[in-house]
């Protein structure tokens, strides 16, 4: 549908712009109560598994890994980790253009106030980021809700490809027994396979709008009356996320910049590997990305304690790292991937294109 001008703001829609649905940005307080009780197992979570971690590490020769850690490595590694943010907000930009044109520099600012938000408990992060860029492009929040699933299945899919590469290449470097590297594998496949499945539903969502119009009809009907009109404007507006399936082009777009920003990650874990003086082959930085990723599935607050224990079983299990050197890697690492991002989120709260409300929104939706 062509449109000129700009378009409803999300959560105070125009009746020309049945795309927008009611629940918005301002919604967004909304999506966020009620969640005591997420938060309280998202600490819980956080609390046991660092302290799974720490239980193993001894602080003396941890300290000493840390102050031996080779810098030129290290801040290369921290060079790398923002570049990740920047090929992310520009994938973002091409996941949207179905939607609209999103500049660069806004979908930028949303992307690092979203990552700074994952900081807090239950993964808000997750809902502040689409809401932002909605608010500040006027484009639909539902459409930039379902181009973040979009995301995760791309960023699963392109984890799950290294791993499968690191597999077929027989995992060099890894001094596993047979047991550990079958488990490994199998893992991999049957990730693989739910990955397939999620795929087939996005495509179903895409190309059978009028199948999935009806179950979520059906969906709405079971809801309190209040809450249906939104949920039916929420499922016009939902596919526009997945839109860039449709596009050959586009899709090769996208999926080429996933693969290119997780090679890119994992070369941020290797170069904090090096400055470890842990010499291992690349690919045994495809286990480990698979392996934190894998821990931040565990929605503890920044990934604290999931991300550390995740990174460490995988150095030791699977390669043999002493302790110290792998602990040293999992909460550097970690530092690297969640620190800055943190601090240009904050520093972007700042800046007058988050702070101001409405900007215009380029492009025509279904483009």
């Amino acid at each position: 549908m062509n449109k000129s001008g700009p378009a409803g703001v999300p959560g105070d829609p125009t009746p020309a712009d049945p795309q927008v649905p009611p629940a918005g940005p301002e919604g967004l307080g909304r999506a966020l109560r009620h969640r005591g009780a997420q938060v309280a197992v998202s600490l819980l979570l956080a609390g046991g598994l660092l302290y799974l971690f720490l239980r193993r590490v001894e602080i003396g020769p941890l300290r000493e890994a840390i102050r031996s850690a080779d810098t030129r490595w290290l801040w290369a590694s921290l060079a790398i980790a923002i570049s990740t943010f920047v090929l992310r907000a520009l994938r973002w930009t091409w996941l949207l253009r179905p939607v609209g044109r999103v500049p660069f520099w806004p979908s930028f600012l949303a992307t690092a106030v979203g990552f700074a938000a994952n900081n807090l408990p239950a993964r808000v992060g997750e809902v502040i980021r689409p809401a932002l860029l909605a608010r500040m492009r006027r484009l639909p929040f539902s459409a930039l809700l379902a181009s973040i699933l979009f995301e995760r299945a791309l960023d699963g899919g392109s984890v799950l490809f290294f791993l499968l590469l690191a597999v077929l290449l027989g995992i060099p470097g890894s001094t596993g027994g047979g047991a550990a590297f079958a488990m490994m594998r199998t893992g991999a496949l049957v990730a693989a396979a739910v990955f397939v499945l999620l795929v087939g539903a996005a495509l179903l969502l895409l190309f059978r709008r009028e199948a999935a119009a009806r179950l979520f009809g059906r969906l709405a009907d079971r809801l309190p009356a209040a809450w249906q009109p939104r949920v039916r404007s929420a499922a016009a507006a939902f596919p526009e996320g997945f839109a860039s399936l449709s596009s050959p082009s586009l899709l090769a777009t996208v999926v080429g910049s996933s693969l290119l920003m997780w090679l890119v990650i994992n070369a941020q874990i290797y170069a904090v590997m090096r400055a470890f003086h842990i010499v291992l082959p690349f690919s045994a930085s495809f286990v480990v990305t698979a392996a934190a990723v894998l821990g931040l599935a565990v929605p503890t607050p920044g990934g604290i304690g999931s991300y550390q224990a995740a990174v460490q079983y995988a150095l030791t299990r699977f390669y043999g790292v002493p302790l110290a050197p792998a602990s040293g890697v999992a909460v550097l690492a970690w530092a690297v991937s969640f620190l800055p991002i943190t601090l240009i989120g904050l520093a972007a709260l700042t800046t007058r294109t988050v702070r101001e409300r409405g900007g215009r929104e380029d492009g025509n939706l279904g483009r």
